[in-house]
Order: structure tokens, then C-alpha cells, then sequence
């Protein structure tokens, strides 16, 4: 009978688990310590037991999670086919009478099975844990599912990609380099363009592009928010990923196939590919040196001086690493090539400009917009306190105050780097129409010497829409709220709490009666003498509310509830002011009480302003002063600029 010669090569798999067993090894034992062992001492030990973490497995050491998931992956991929990028050993190998996809399969199979091997064995173990101990309560099986599929997936993703890149890199340095190159290329080149177009393009929202898409072009950053802030999954985004991978090893496949064993020792063994990554380089370092120079310097002329000088070392850079030599001036008709390229981007660029700049729909166009930050916009929690809610008008006069202020921003000098110490506003804008799309526009001005543009805005905060958006006690919920903290904030004592329901519910009407009864704000900074914290039964939600004597209605409840005297701080409580300047160099000590009533009714919260002081207040019978605020120099009275000039 004719023998059969079977299709595994046994030899090959012996030599590749000798060649990276050990990693396998090493990659087991730090899960294990990471989870397993763990949670094994947190349980056992009485005091550390109440503060274990419960439900997902990747609150324990989620950052070592997430480096090991896109570090060890790259180094399986990288020891399996570094015979590859030595001329011997790869002549060595492909003598062999072997098929290369032979060879390319029992590779990869077997750095799949020694990767994923030690995920799957601490997956058991915690799955064992679970069963048969009291630490099922602090997870469950769906959890350990969770934390297997998504490392898996994250592991073999990586690990894919870094042989894929293996077959296209002959040295083993570029290997590593190429492989995080090529996985967080897609995020990286967005960010720069998006920070490039903020650069060109006044109102270009680059926060709100960030957020909404860089993230998911890379797997790295995307499963860095899976893992490190336990970001929901997305099954579209898993799909693409999925469909990414089969592609990669297919395209491995392909280019190990018709790989020329000659192509050893270079940078890139494909002549077809040597474009792509000459430009590539070239095209990224340039558009990092214009968005250098203008950050540095803010002017357009040396921003072109810095794309320019970018594109210049990035072509260098790149024809480096292709010929392995510092002589790359004979292809300078490459470089003309992309410098053609450039300028007509740039001239494309400057032609949509003006029409993207003043791109503003019509009101019958608008089913409503948005008027804020891109954090409530967006509804991220990490950024936006319990209470705050979007901001969207409807109304036609509405949106038409909106777009004036905007028309108002687009032809004013303010530009969108306003100097963060004058008073500035960031405003996030999106127009939401009825066919369906959205137009997104960001800006940051100042409102310092626009008094046009300052009068729209204090309208747009002086509107109740604006004002039940942005004022917690408009959303506050109020069963979850039990007592009320109510303290100075020029006294260094605690205030009164107030756990009277009837009470309390006086003080949320009252608190909305008088916010909704201010006028447009003159100074949104003005000092505020009162705080009211809100302690509510959930622990993660906080409240607060601030507010000053001119709440007549607030005012009034206090004083019917016999608290108001208890909190009441009044100039004639005021034995003096300090005042420093803004480096604290110079002190000036304030005990006239005509001055420090002037003072008092000026002061704000914070100024950044260079000619502004900080106000130190000390109160009658207090060793120390209670509070420090600050005032504008121009707010100062004459009688105190007097003393400070001499």
C-alpha cells in the first residue's frame, strides 16, 4: 500500500514551541498574578475582602491587561518569522521541501495556540474559582466569558497584524516599528489631519470628530476604552475588525507566497510598497511640523515654513530607511512629485475654505441645534456633573440669536486660540436638519472687546432654555435627595443642614424662581456667598447650587426657616481685605469700610488676568482669613488704584 505523508509537520511544530514556549509560559503566570492570585488574596484577607471589585474582570490591573494584550501578541509574531530577515536561515528554510504556505500555516497556528493557551487556562481557573468558592459573588459566569472573548479577540487581532507585517519588513527592528505602525495608522493619520484642519479651518469641531470616530480606527485605542473604562462593545465595530483580520492573514498568505528570498535585510522587500511608505512618512511628519509651528508661533506664515520643513525631513527620513544611507538627493523627482501633491491640497484647502467657514443653514433648514460643549453633546459622563443637560433650540427667534452670535464670531478678530485669561467662551454648535444630517461647528472667543458679541451671548445665558440646561436644580431628582448642606463661603465653619422636606422643597422653588427671574448675566464669574450641597442616597450623584444675597426668594425661605442669620456674611462683618497682586510680590491691607464694600460687591471667583488681585478677606473675631477671591484692577476704587500706583 502506498504510504501516506501526513500534512503536519511535526518537526516544524517542535521548533516553534521551543522557540517561543517560554513566552507562552511567562504570558500565563502574569495573568494568573494579575487575576486568579489576585483576587485569591483579596478574598482571603478580611480587611481587603470589602473593597474587592465586583462584576468585570477588567477592573483588576486594567492597564497591565490592556499592555500585555498588545505586547505579547507582537512578540510571538515577531520570533516565529525573524528567519525571515536573516539571508542563512532563510535560504536554510525555504530548502526545505516544504510549501511556503505549509510553513506560513504551522507558524501561525502554532504561536495561535501557545498565545491564546494561557488566556484560556486562567479563564478555567477563574471559571473554578467561581464554582466551587464564595468568590462567585464578586463575578459570574458572563464575566468570565466577557474577559476571555474580548482578550482573545484583541490577542489574535494584534497577532495577525505582526505577521502580516513580517511578511512584508526584511529587518527585525522595523518588524516591531512597522507593526504599531501599521495598527495605529488609521487613528494616528486622523488625528493629525483633524488637528491640521483645526488649524486651517476656523470652527473645524476637533474635539467632536475625535471622539466620535478616531477612537474606533485603531483596535489598540478602541479596546484601550473596553478595557481601561469599561466602554460598551460594538458589534459593527467587531465585525470590521473580524472582516480585518481574515483580510491581514489572506493578504500574509499572498505576500509570503511571492516573497523573493533575496529581499532579506530591507526595510521594505516589496518595490510596489516602497511609495506608500515614502510618502506616508513624508506626508505625516509634514503636516506634524506646520501643526508645531503654529502652535508655537500661531502664525500662518510659519505654519507653511513648517509643513515645508516637515515635508522635507520626512522624505529624508523615509529614503534613509529604504537605501540604509544618508545619500537619498538623487531622488529628488519623488520628492517634487508630493510637493505637487501638497500644493494642491492645500490650494483645494484654501478654495473650500470660505464656503466651510461660513457654511450656515437656513432657519427653515433646522429642526433644532445644539448650544454648548461636545462633553454634554455627547452625554460623557466623565466630564459633565449629574444635573446638566443639553442644551437645544427649537424655537425659529432662537435659532436665529444662535446663528447671529455665530455670524457675529466668524467676522470678529476673535480667533479660535483666545487668550484663556481674557473672558472666553468655548462653544460647541450643531445643527441638527430635517433631512437628517448634522453640521458641527466649534469655537473658542473672546467676549473682552466685542461688546456686540458679548451682548449676544449674555442673551443666549440669559435665556430660561439656556438657564434649566445648565443649572442642576432644574434636573435634580428630587426623591433621591434627603438634606441639604447649607454653608458660606466666606465663613470657615459648617453651615446649617436642613433634612426638613417641606423645606427642602421651598428652597428648589425658590432657587428656580430666582434663577429664572436674573437678568443676563453681567459677570458669570461674580462672586457667589452662599453654596448648598445636595446630599442625595446615591452616592455617585452630588448636586450643588451657589447663590448671593440678590436671591430674594431663597432669601426669604432661609430667613422663614430661621437659618439665614446663621450664614449671612455682610461688609460690616469684614474687619479687612488683603490685597495681593498676581505674583504675590506686593500686599495691600484694605480697612476703610467704604472700600471694602466697593470691593465686596466687585469681587469674582477667579480672574487670570496679569493686573488682577487676589482678594484676601478677614473677618471680625476670625485669627485667620476665611476666604480669598479676586478683582479686576479696573473694578478697583480710585482711592485704592491711588495707593497702589505709589
Amino acid at each position: 500500500m502506498p504510504s501516506k505523508t501526513s500534512s503536519i509537520k511535526k518537526q516544524i511544530i517542535r521548533h516553534d514551541i521551543r522557540l517561543t514556549g517560554w513566552l507562552s509560559v511567562l504570558y500565563f503566570l502574569a495573568l494568573f498574578v494579575i487575576l486568579p492570585l489576585q483576587i485569591l488574596f483579596q478574598y482571603t484577607n478580611p480587611e481587603t475582602r470589602r473593597y474587592m471589585e465586583k462584576g468585570s474582570l477588567f477592573l483588576y490591573l486594567p492597564e497591565l491587561q490592556w499592555i500585555l494584550s498588545i505586547t505579547v501578541p507582537v512578540f510571538f509574531g515577531v520570533i516565529l518569522f525573524r528567519y525571515l530577515h536573516k539571508k542563512q536561515t532563510s535560504d536554510f528554510v525555504h530548502s526545505m521541501p516544504i510549501k511556503r504556505s505549509a510553513l506560513l500555516h504551522h507558524h501561525a497556528a502554532t504561536g495561535l495556540i501557545l498565545l491564546t493557551l494561557p488566556i484560556i487556562l486562567n479563564g478555567i481557573i477563574l471559571y473554578v474559582l467561581k464554582a466551587f468558592t464564595g468568590i462567585g459573588s464578586y463575578y459570574n459566569g458572563m464575566n468570565v466569558l466577557y474577559w476571555l472573548c474580548v482578550l482573545l479577540f484583541l490577542n489574535v487581532l494584534i497577532y495577525t497584524a505582526t505577521n502580516f507585517i513580517g511578511m512584508v519588513t526584511g529587518l527585525l527592528s522595523m518588524h516591531v516599528v512597522l507593526t504599531y505602525i501599521f495598527v495605529l495608522f488609521p487613528a494616528g493619520i486622523m488625528i493629525l489631519i483633524f488637528f491640521n484642519l483645526r488649524t486651517l479651518l476656523t470652527g473645524f469641531p476637533l474635539d467632536y470628530y475625535l471622539d466620535a470616530a478616531v477612537v474606533k480606527f485603531s483596535p489598540i485605542s478602541y479596546f484601550m476604552g473596553i478595557i481601561l473604562s469599561q466602554h460598551r462593545i460594538s458589534w459593527f465595530m467587531i465585525s470590521i475588525f473580524a472582516a480585518a483580520g481574515i483580510l491581514l492573514y489572506l493578504g500574509a498568505y499572498w505576500l509570503y507566497v511571492h516573497r523573493k528570498l533575496e529581499y532579506t535585510s530591507q526595510a521594505i522587500v516589496y518595490p510596489f510598497m516602497q511609495p506608500v511608505f515614502r510618502f506616508g512618512v513624508t506626508f505625516c511628519v509634514m503636516m506634524t511640523g506646520g501643526l508645531y509651528f503654529h502652535e508655537m508661533t500661531g502664525s500662518m506664515s510659519w505654519t507653511v515654513i513648517g509643513y515645508l520643513a516637515g515635508s522635507l525631513l520626512g522624505f529624508i527620513i523615509a529614503e534613509a530607511i529604504l537605501k540604509k544611507t544618508w545619500r537619498v538627493y538623487s531622488n529628488y523627482k519623488s520628492y517634487l512629485i508630493f510637493a505637487g501633491f501638497l500644493v494642491a491640497v492645500f490650494l483645494s484647502v484654501y478654495l473650500v475654505k470660505e464656503s466651510y467657514e461660513n457654511n450656515i443653514p437656513e432657519v427653515s433648514e433646522v429642526e433644532k441645534v445644539y448650544f454648548g460643549d461636545e462633553f454634554t453633546y455627547n452625554r460623557d459622563e466623565d466630564y459633565i456633573p449629574p444635573g446638566i443637560e443639553p442644551l437645544y433650540f427649537t424655537e425659529e427667534n432662537d435659532i436665529e440669536m444662535v446663528q447671529r452670535l455665530q455670524k457675529e464670531v466668524i467676522e470678529s478678530s476673535s480667533s479660535q486660540f483666545a487668550d484663556s485669561s481674557d473672558d472666553t467662551r468655548y462653544t460647541f454648535i450643531v445643527y441638527e436638519l430635517k433631512n437628517g444630517k448634522k453640521l458641527a461647528r466649534s469655537y473658542a472667543y473672546s467676549l473682552e472687546e466685542n461688546p456686540k458679541l458679548k451682548k449676544l451671548q449674555y442673551e443666549i445665558e440669559g435665556s430660561s432654555q439656556y438657564k434649566h440646561a445648565n443649572n442642576q436644580v432644574f434636573n435634580v431628582d428630587r426623591d433621591a435627595i434627603y438634606a441639604l448642606d447649607l454653608q458660606s463661603n466666606l465663613l470657615p465653619s459648617d453651615g446649617p443642614t436642613i433634612s426638613d422636606q417641606n423645606t427642602i422643597d421651598a428652597l428648589l422653588d425658590a432657587l428656580k424662581k430666582d434663577i429664572d427671574s436674573t437678568h443676563t448675566q453681567i459677570n458669570p464669574d461674580k462672586m457667589q456667598t452662599y453654596t448648598i450641597d445636595f446630599l442625595t442616597k446615591k452616592p455617585d450623584i452630588y448636586y450643588y447650587a451657589s447663590f448671593d444675597d440678590s436671591y430674594e426668594n431663597t432669601v426669604k425661605v432661609l430667613e422663614d426657616a430661621g437659618l439665614y442669620e446663621d450664614i449671612r456674611t455682610v461688609p460690616e462683618d469684614i474687619a479687612y481685605l488683603q490685597l495681593d497682586d498676581y505674583n504675590y510680590e506686593n500686599t495691600l491691607k484694605v480697612e476703610d469700610q467704604k472700600d471694602i464694600k466697593y470691593i465686596f460687591d466687585h469681587l469674582i471667583e477667579y480672574s487670570g488676568k496679569q493686573d488682577s488681585y487676589y482678594v484676601g478677606i478677614k473677618l471680625d473675631g476670625e485669627s485667620d482669613i476665611s476666604a480669598e477671591f479676586s478683582i479686576e484692577y479696573d473694578d478697583l476704587p480710585e482711592s485704592i488704584k491711588n495707593q497702589l500706583e505709589e
